[in-house]
């Protein structure tokens, strides 16, 4: 394969798809909170599960991120051996 710089053409796409699901990530988190309140509590101002619930969703995919970001890294250094 052609390289470019430090980085092989074969692993850009999977940067670009990182990139696309981080930024379209941090346009839906702020309305997750507004969705699960209306599903679980409508017509209340305040729902403790509904925060809770969005809490635990947002720290699994702030996991989930860490792991990928690592997995990664791990594949751009295999390539370049």
């Amino acid at each position: 394969m052609a390289e470019t710089g430090t980085m092989s053409l074969g692993l850009s796409h999977l940067f670009l798809t990182v990139f696309l699901f981080n930024l379209s990530h941090y346009m839906v988190v702020p309305a997750i909170t507004d969705v699960c309140m209306a599903a679980l509590c409508p017509g209340e101002d305040e729902c403790s599960l509904a925060i809770y619930l969005t809490g635990v969703q947002q720290t699994v995919q702030s996991h989930h991120t860490c792991i990928i970001i690592v997995v990664l890294f791990l594949l751009v250094l295999n390539k370049k051996k």
